[in-house]
């Protein structure tokens, strides 16, 4: 089962505009330790940003347990990136009542390719949750599993295994304060993740924090 999740990174899915978009086509495949982008409808493309050596493995079995919400109080503000012309924003409130509400948007040329509404809560059976609602799409659920840390990059790391693609969605933060968003999955049995990177914006002014 294919979700279209975008991620964008300064307006209030933030996560973006991750997949509405990505969904649409075919995504290529991508080598995990380097920090790439594949755009919704483009070849991988590589991103500039610090040393790749350093960045582990996205989507590696989880090495700590889920803690609560505010664990993620570092997603607070706006984010921003861009890659072959799209511009992807994404903006998260600050955790409250066991929940952080998120917006996203990716634009290209002046004109909004897609959009999306996401939140992470914490559900009645104490599980911590990532929600997502792209363009024109019913609401994704993906069940937080907890975080994997490598040389001071943290993955956190959401899952849905009755999906086909994304099967995973994971926030990696690095000590710069840079976020990587990565999807992952499986397209006709075969491994696939797309990588987004962003960089901690002004909301205001969308300048680099």
């Amino acid at each position: 089962m294919q979700a279209r999740i975008t991620i964008a990174l300064a307006t209030v899915y933030a996560l973006s505009a991750f997949t509405h978009a990505l969904a649409q086509a075919p995504a290529a495949e991508v080598a995990p330790a380097v920090p790439a982008v594949v755009p919704p409808t483009t070849p991988a493309a590589p991103a500039a940003s610090g040393d790749a050596s350093a960045q582990p493995v996205a989507g590696v079995p989880v090495t700590t347990p889920p803690g609560p919400v505010a664990d993620l109080a570092w997603l607070h503000g706006c984010w921003a990136g861009s890659v072959n012309m799209r511009n992807f924003t994404e903006q998260w409130t600050a955790p409250a009542a066991g929940m952080m509400l998120g917006l996203g948007h990716t634009v290209m040329n002046g004109k909004t390719l897609s959009f999306e509404f996401m939140r992470i809560e914490t559900r009645p059976d104490g599980k911590i949750a990532y929600i997502a609602k792209p363009t024109d799409k019913p609401e994704e659920g993906f069940v937080y599993e907890g975080t994997q840390a490598d040389r001071g990059m943290v993955s956190y790391i959401f899952s849905s295994p009755a999906h086909d693609f994304p099967a995973q969605i994971i926030y990696q933060h690095s000590p710069g304060d840079e976020l990587f968003a990565y999807v992952k999955g499986k397209i006709n049995g075969e491994d696939h993740q797309v990588i987004y990177p962003f960089h901690h914006v002004d909301c205001a002014s969308g300048k680099v924090l």
